[in-house]
């Protein structure tokens, strides 16, 4: 069982987080995405991010503000 500080880590270091995250999408183990050169690593970041926003302005196009229609 990991450690109340491995818990507490993933909810408030968002690179350790996106560290995991980058290396489920590109099916790299965790060793591998942390030799990565940071331009690329924060080129991922980015790119994630992009593709996060356009999914929430699709979803907002298409009606889905979730706000009750307020």
């Amino acid at each position: 069982m990991p450690t109340k500080a491995a818990w507490i880590r993933f909810e408030t270091d968002s690179a350790f987080h996106f560290d995991f995250y980058l290396a489920e999408k590109l099916h790299m183990s965790l060793d591998q995405v942390r030799r990565m050169p940071a331009k690329e690593w924060l080129e991922w970041g980015i790119y994630f991010g992009r593709k996060a926003q356009d999914r929430e302005l699709a979803r907002l196009r298409a009606g889905g503000g979730g706000d009750g229609g307020r």
